[in-house]
């Protein structure tokens, strides 16, 4: 959901071309098939892959030559992460080393990586696996950054943001659902504040960043 509007926005901001990458053959031809829809003049080619294998990853982008890549693949419902921990570190946290080494040696010059605010000192897989990935990234940053004179060859970016209306994953649908079959709402604490964003916020959010 975030990645797609992220698509979507770069398309309307004037963006000449666009890969997609997406490891659902369904998403991705919604996807595309949105895109191509609007008739903008961008050419926008697409993959099937996973961020998970490495090399494919590294194909993909070495062959496009992305000036800026939005990696947006995520495993984050949290009690299925606490269940199944291990796809997480193997999605979350290596899936992001895989695609952030596969952006520098394509040669883009940056790369933003959605995070979550649950990677604030964080209690949870999902907080923890997105703070690895936000620390392999702010690694790779720095060193780009210590080895350039003048301009570091590439920016990796993070930005954290937490419920987002209508995205995959969101709480209002089971909050929705709860309210329509008459109740409780569950909440996780009486003294729980949350805060909602819309995709079109979250993902104007990215876009900014990348500048």
């Amino acid at each position: 959901s975030i990645g797609s509007e992220i698509c979507d926005r770069v398309i309307a901001f004037g963006a000449q071309r666009l890969m997609v990458v997406e490891h659902s053959e369904v998403a991705l031809h919604t996807v595309v098939e949105a895109l191509k829809a609007k008739g903008t003049g961008a050419a926008i080619d697409s993959r099937i892959a996973d961020v998970r294998d490495r090399e494919r990853i590294f194909g993909v982008l070495a062959e496009f030559k992305p000036d800026i890549v939005f990696h947006a693949a995520a495993l984050k419902h949290v009690p299925l992460l606490e269940r199944d921990w291990g796809e997480g570190i193997k999605t979350n946290v290596f899936g992001s080393v895989n695609v952030a080494d596969a952006a520098a040696a394509a040669g883009a010059t940056a790369m933003v990586m959605i995070s979550t605010d649950k990677a604030i000192e964080p209690v949870s897989v999902l907080g923890a696996t997105k703070r690895f990935a936000e620390m392999y990234c702010q690694a790779l940053d720095a060193e780009f950054a210590r080895r350039a004179h003048l301009r570091p060859a590439m920016r990796l970016i993070a930005v954290r943001f937490g419920n987002v209306l209508a995205s995959n994953g969101s709480v209002v649908p089971k909050f929705k659902a709860q309210i329509e079959a008459g109740g409780p709402v569950t909440v996780t604490h009486p003294d729980m504040v949350r805060y909602f964003m819309t995709i079109r916020e979250a993902c104007d959010l990215v876009l900014t960043a990348a500048t």
